[in-house]
């Protein structure tokens, strides 16, 4: 073989791959709104496998804006693409052009994280002074950790965008509770550091406004046993970590082994995530057993209305409260929206309106969504709040399609 031969074959070759690389660096995508009403802050969510593109950071143009894309994985283990969208227009149609870049100017919109002391045992005296924090984003636990340990910060993860705060109580409780944020900022690495009792105080950043105690709190999982929910109290051992502290969407997975749910030993895995501009955090649970009355619902108040929509002709359902519950005793809202098709019942017990759920092999989901007078975007009566559910519901309902048009 000639030398001149030998230098064509190898250009071929480097233009083949760089013809590739070409080739697999952008798409064209066309996302369709096919409701007759608005979709605000949708996050558009695309297996990876389908884009076909070759590896590195990507971005999105919308309407000559660009945001990020980042790449997720559901609990199913399925990895997908997410894209912000501000704002679709009733049967609005865009083009989204994906391609290689960053968009390091656009704010950080979510947030997730999981601290605890170092150098000092699990059980804790609230008087400790002696530590540090560390923030891993990992954790295992002993199936006994029990509460009032001082030894994670605010006694659980902690996740969080630009309109909501929670935390979960990592321990015998795991219920969820709530952070009302007076701002759009993010302000968890600062809330718990100092003392455990600081947030449950009225602040400048706003503070922790519910009262959980032996209740469900908002969204806690539980297990129904015909009289009672009865929460993830007793297991063998615990793992929790962030998977997501995304600008667009942050999780926190947390995996419950040897669960005794009604006598039966199970293994639970969860997946909370929040994504930007929405109340609303998604649960997504799996079940290694069949378990058929999985449970979630919210705390039950004196001062706090009902309100209960379980309509077989929507996609999805809801039960809320509103009324002057906050701990701060404002004007407070707490809905839990599920798919209609998996519920089981809608019943109560003495502390919690309650939701009881029949899973799809083993797979559970729903959202859960506070509202306070004091947020930046205030919700101060019944009105406000069915219009925040109602602007949930949408985006749960649309029906946005979205159709992958070439590849560049």
């Amino acid at each position: 073989m000639s030398n001149f031969s030998l230098v064509y074959r190898v250009l071929f070759f480097l233009c083949s791959v760089l013809l590739i690389q070409v080739t697999l660096s952008a798409q064209t995508i066309s996302v369709k709104n096919n409701s007759n009403q608005a979709v605000l802050d949708y996050t558009l969510e695309i297996p990876v496998k389908d884009l076909k593109l070759s590896l590195g950071n990507y971005i999105a143009l919308i309407n000559n804006r660009s945001v990020p894309v980042e790449v997720i994985t559901d609990i199913k283990g399925t990895v997908k693409a997410i894209i912000p969208i501000e704002k679709m227009q009733a049967n609005e149609e865009l083009v989204i052009q994906l391609q290689k870049g960053l968009v390091p100017d656009y704010p950080k919109r979510t947030y997730a994280e999981l601290s605890h002391k170092i150098n000092r045992p699990y059980y804790n005296s609230k008087q400790d002074s002696l530590f540090s924090w560390a923030k891993p984003n990992y954790i295992t636990l002993p199936g006994d950790f029990r509460d009032h340990s001082y030894y994670i910060k605010y006694e659980g993860p902690g996740w969080e965008n630009d309109k909501v705060a929670f935390r979960f109580y990592l321990d015998n409780r795991n219920a969820i509770d709530v952070f009302g944020k007076k701002t759009s900022d993010i302000i968890l690495p600062a809330v718990g550091i100092d003392d455990f009792e600081k947030y449950h105080h009225m602040s400048d950043w706003g503070m922790d406004n519910l009262k959980v105690g032996k209740a469900l709190g908002v969204g806690s999982i539980a297990v129904w046993n015909g009289e009672k929910a009865v929460r993830v109290e007793k297991k063998d051992s615990i793992v929790c970590y962030i998977p997501a502290d995304g600008k667009i969407r942050s999780q926190v997975k947390t995996i419950y082994y040897g669960w005794d749910a009604n006598g039966t030993k199970c293994d639970l895995s969860s997946l909370i995530s929040i994504d930007a501009g929405s109340r609303a955090s998604h649960m997504e649970l799996l079940i290694d057993k069949e378990i058929d009355n999985i449970t979630t619902g919210i705390i039950k108040s004196k001062k706090a209305e009902l309100l209960v929509s379980n309509d077989k002709n929507s996609k999805w359902s809801y039960i809320a409260t509103f009324g002057q519950q906050s701990l701060n005793n404002d004007m407070q809202g707490l809905v839990v929206f599920a798919p209609t098709a998996q519920i089981k019942e809608i019943t109560e017990d003495t502390l919690n309106h309650i939701m009881v759920f029949t899973p799809q092999n083993g797979y559970v989901e729903y959202y859960f969504m506070p509202t306070w007078e004091l947020d930046k975007e205030p919700v101060r009566t019944k009105e406000d709040l069915q219009r925040c559910i109602d602007e949930v519901l949408n985006r749960l309902n649309s029906l946005v399609t979205y159709n992958i048009l070439t590849t560049k």
